[in-house]
């Protein structure tokens, strides 16, 4: 046993040639007075600003480990620490890519006949509250509401028309916004080719509280009804001037419409009466595409049929519309009018 000596700092047994511990690298030759058991107890509370911060006990700062027993401690509490870090944030990276998945999850047809099977879909730890709002909005379309069948800007239509009148062809139908003022929501125009020159003429429909309006871009001082608010099955409206009346009647809500290319959803029907021009017809409206269908009152035969749509670049049609529409920028609402 002479050549073993014990460490006066941890108890490990140490080479008599060697003079530092070789458990906790303490030097011993250095004077006796130089041992400092006191470091391995926890270090001065830190200022009082400091330990507010903390969601925990205040973490001692990283030491050289000086013994095998405050050894084992440090090596255990820097463990924990790296678990909680990994924790932490393998939650935090789940958290951030799962919020993106929550109106996809709720986008599901399931989910958007009953908003209220949402938290089945998923824990509720993987969406963040904050966005349930934002959750039905897309699924949810107002009905009632005559802005609802306005076409979206950005969309081609083709039609098939065979009128009373003799007029039969196929004409397009492009949809953009070109008119600054907030309420007028969208600009049409329809274009076709007649003996071989093309034409066209514009539309454009005005927002106001009480309904949509449209007003046909060669007389632009001139507004009329299109649709009224809280739309109900039996509303009626009707419009006067010199020529005689229009009456229009609602007849029927949220029928699908099969054609031959896809099927419209939740369609509006009305009744149109013009007993000036002695002509009767029901019109289908589609959410978002506006008419896609004229028929004649017995349901015979169609005056007015959509038989394909597609999108194109918003830019592409707002030249489109302007094109044809030489007034688009002198069009406002004239709430005096009508």
């Amino acid at each position: 046993m002479g050549d073993v000596k014990i460490c006066r700092r941890c108890g490990s047994k140490t080479a008599s040639m060697d003079r530092f511990c070789g458990e906790c690298g303490f030097d011993t030759l250095a004077a006796s007075n130089q041992v400092q058991p006191v470091q391995v107890q926890p270090p001065a509370a830190p200022p009082p600003n400091v330990h507010q911060n903390q969601a925990g006990p205040p973490a001692a700062p990283p030491q050289p480990p000086v013994g095998s027993g405050s050894g084992s401690r440090n090596a255990l509490i820097i463990m924990i620490a790296v678990l909680a870090i990994v924790f932490l944030g393998g939650g935090g990276l789940y958290w951030w890519f799962s919020r993106e998945e929550g109106p996809t999850q709720v986008a599901s047809p399931s989910v958007e006949k009953n908003t209220a099977q949402t938290s089945t879909q998923a824990p509720a730890s993987s969406t963040p509250a904050s966005q349930t709002p934002e959750v039905p909005a897309a699924a949810e379309v107002d009905l009632s509401r005559a802005s609802t069948y306005l076409s979206e800007p950005g969309i081609k239509c083709t039609f098939f028309v065979n009128y009373p009148d003799g007029t039969a062809g196929v004409v397009e139908r492009v949809s953009a916004r070109v008119v600054p003022a907030e309420a007028v929501r969208v600009s049409e125009v329809e274009t076709g080719v007649d003996m071989g020159e093309a034409f066209g003429h514009g539309f454009h429909y005005v927002e106001r509280p009480d309904g949509t309006y449209y007003i046909m871009d060669q007389t632009p001082m001139e507004i009329f009804p299109v649709l009224k608010n809280n739309l109900y099955v039996g509303q009626t409206w009707d419009y006067q001037d010199e020529f005689g009346k229009i009456t229009w009647t609602v007849v029927d809500m949220g029928v699908d419409l099969k054609l031959d290319f896809t099927t419209f959803e939740d369609c509006l029907l009305v009744k149109e009466d013009n007993q000036a021009a002695e002509f009767q017809s029901v019109t289908y409206y589609a959410p978002g595409r506006g008419i896609v269908r004229v028929r004649n009152l017995a349901g015979s035969s169609d005056y007015y049929k959509m038989t394909a749509y597609t999108r194109i670049d918003e830019a592409q049609a707002a030249g489109i519309v302007k094109k044809w529409s030489p007034n688009h920028a002198d069009i406002r609402d004239d709430r005096t009018q009508y």
